[in-house]
This record gives structure tokens, sequence and C-alpha cells, in this order.
């Protein structure tokens, strides 16, 4: 499993809002693609961030989304489209006991 961890800068005044289309556009969005598993959503009142936690199958899988619809996502979020601040990429490794 691959972890696509993404760190946005959003306003508190704008966290209901932005969550609402997230889910809206881009969990569902995503849904469609092979290799999808789920989607988390941290907040951290502090620092006016959200963090969001994307479970793929493999990394070929994620990557293999086209370029094309990925922009197409993130145009559909239109005035709630957020800086990301920090992205990374982690590899979960399971080991047999």
């Amino acid at each position: 499993m691959v972890i696509e961890w993404l760190q946005l800068k959003v306003p508190r005044e704008k966290w209901e809002a932005f969550l609402k289309r997230d889910e809206e556009v881009w969990t569902q969005g995503l849904k469609r693609y092979p290799g999808f598993i789920g989607k988390e959503t941290w907040i951290d009142p502090q620092k006016e961030e959200i963090v969001l936690v994307i479970r793929w199958e493999t990394r070929e899988q994620w990557k293999s989304i086209p370029l094309e619809d990925l922009e197409a996502l993130d145009r559909q979020m239109g005035d709630l489209q957020m800086p990301i601040v920090n992205s990374y990429e982690y590899q979960v490794r399971k080991f047999l006991h």
C-alpha cells in the first residue's frame, strides 16, 4: 500500500465549505480509479491546516491517473482550491511475525 499525504493551508472560515467540496469532488472522483482504497482528513486547528491521507493499492495505480483528469478535478474545486504546503509519499510495509 502507498500513502499520498497532502498538507493544505485552509483558513478556518473556509473549513466546512472546503471539506464538503473536497468530498464531492476529490473523494468521489478518485473512487473511479483502480487502486484507490480510501481517504482520511485530518484538521489542525492551531496551524489552520488540513491534511489529506489517501491510500492506494500500488504507486503504479496512483500514478496512472491521467494528468488531464487531475486538472479537471482541481478545476471543480473552484474558489476552494487551496495551496499545498507539503506533499509526501509513503510506502506501507507489513512484516510477518
